[in-house]
């Protein structure tokens, strides 16, 4: 019973402590993702007062139920026009980032470290994709355009699906010896195609069927409900839960438009999209999760492998260098409304979290003989991910010389853009701390939704 009791009261305490940090980072910019991740590393492998091994299923279903969740939030927010606007940056910007980061963290796996090639590219694979469960809230929480917001958001949500298709692929070809590209492809098609059809249905009917729902009492959580199910059905069928969690939320958020265009003559009665109060809740929902997945993350680093660690360390920079590299050849230089400082938050949006971990564990089950050096060392690159991602941010927002850092390798060999203040006489990157500083006492006065 005392157990009992002291779970409950870390429970409630963890929840507390959320809330906190999260003003900690509208007034202070630390981000909440970081201080809770040293909660996790201090429960867990440094006192060890909490065992991972104890929750590796449930953690394996959780981190699936927290990602589902945010990429439906994440999905409800989105409009048909600001998709539309970013939709060619966020192509570019997702499959450049992804192969580039799988290609560069498979050679070095292969060249540097000596695994052999097909564990090292999956280790590539596993890596290459951005942790939504993180880039998503982020992107919420940062002063950003609508533009720049729907862009991450998009991005975070495929190069899930991409990872997840192309490090299966590479798993079959460890485990049967064979690899067929082409099967890949098609796979990744066909997943994204189908698992969106599937979302865009479902969506449809729960729009149609939702005002006979709320008549219900205690019906509120029927919507998350209907997105599991949304969510399981793609995943049993063999196609993309993720892309249908996320085509379910943009298509319920967008009913209106929909209905005008596509439905209207057949069904008289317009459907319902969510409401504030539903919104609301959806909202704390994807924020409680993703406090409890933070610190489950920092509960399941390993801190007595001191050579994964550096190794960890080492590819997490050449990722950082990668994605600024990206950045500046999809973002800068081919878009001219994402200004210098939203340029600079991608640039430092490098962390990887749920997929990552759950990839990295299949090669153990499977006894590679590599296995256990590849989950120690994504484990490590998800540590140092977060804790780069986390310090990078506050650091573009207020340190003019970061800024003047990133500004003069994301904007070097071309000029630098003009910034959405709304004036058209707007100066070029050497006045980007003025513009931050702006920002940041604007979004000090704002209330932050998660």
């Amino acid at each position: 019973m005392d157990n009992t009791a002291l779970s409950i009261v870390v429970l409630g305490s963890l929840v507390f402590a959320a809330h906190v940090f999260t003003e900690i980072f509208s007034k202070k910019r630390v981000p909440d993702l970081l201080l809770l991740l040293i909660i996790g590393i201090i429960i867990g492998p440094v006192f060890k007062w909490i065992n991972p091994d104890n929750f590796r299923e449930f953690g394996s279903f959780f981190t699936t139920v927290t990602l589902v969740i945010i990429l439906f939030e994440g999905g409800s927010e989105l409009t048909f026009k600001n998709i539309k606007s970013c939709f060619k940056e966020m192509t570019y910007l997702t499959l450049t980032g992804y192969f580039a980061a799988m290609a560069g963290i498979g050679l070095i796996a292969y060249y540097a470290l000596h695994i052999p090639l097909i564990p090292s590219f999956f280790m590539g694979a596993a890596l290459g994709g951005s942790a939504g469960a993180i880039i998503i809230p982020l992107a919420k929480q940062l002063n950003l355009s609508e533009k720049s917001k729907a862009t991450l958001v998009l991005e975070a949500s495929f190069s899930t699906v991409i990872c997840f298709v192309v490090s299966l692929a590479l798993y079959q070809a460890i485990i049967a010896n064979t690899f067929a590209i082409g099967k890949v492809i098609g796979n990744i098609v066909s997943s994204f195609t189908l698992a969106g059809i599937l979302g865009f249905i479902g969506a449809i009917f729960w729009a149609i069927v939702l005002q006979r729902i709320r008549t219900v009492k205690n019906s509120t959580f029927t919507t998350p409900a209907f997105v599991f199910i949304v969510y399981g059905i793609n995943s049993l069928l063999g196609y993309s839960g993720e892309i249908a969690a996320l085509t379910f939320g943009i298509t319920l958020a967008n009913i209106d438009s929909v209905y005008n265009s596509m439905f209207k003559r057949f069904f008289p009665r317009k459907p319902d999209s969510l409401n504030y109060s539903e919104k609301m809740l959806f909202s704390e929902m994807a924020f409680l999760l993703r406090t409890f997945v933070f610190v489950y993350i920092g509960i399941s680093v390993k801190l007595n492998d001191w050579e994964s660690i550096l190794i960890g360390l080492g590819i997490t920079i050449a990722l950082l260098i990668i994605r600024i590299i990206v950045v500046r050849y999809c973002i800068a230089k081919r878009n001219n409304e994402i200004n210098e400082l939203e340029s600079m938050y991608m640039a430092c949006l490098v962390p990887k979290g749920l997929a990552a971990a759950i990839l990295s564990t299949m090669l153990i089950t499977s006894n590679v003989p590599c296995g256990e050096i590849i989950k120690n060392i994504v484990y490590s690159v998800i540590f140092f991910s977060i804790i780069i991602t986390s310090l990078a941010i506050p650091l573009v927002e207020k340190s003019t010389y970061t800024q003047q850092f990133f500004c003069k390798i994301l904007y070097f060999s071309f000029p630098c853009k003009k910034k959405n203040t709304g004036n058209d006489d707007s100066t070029s990157c050497n006045n980007s701390s003025e513009i931050a500083n702006t920002e940041s006492k604007t979004s000090n006065n704002q209330d932050i939704n998660i």
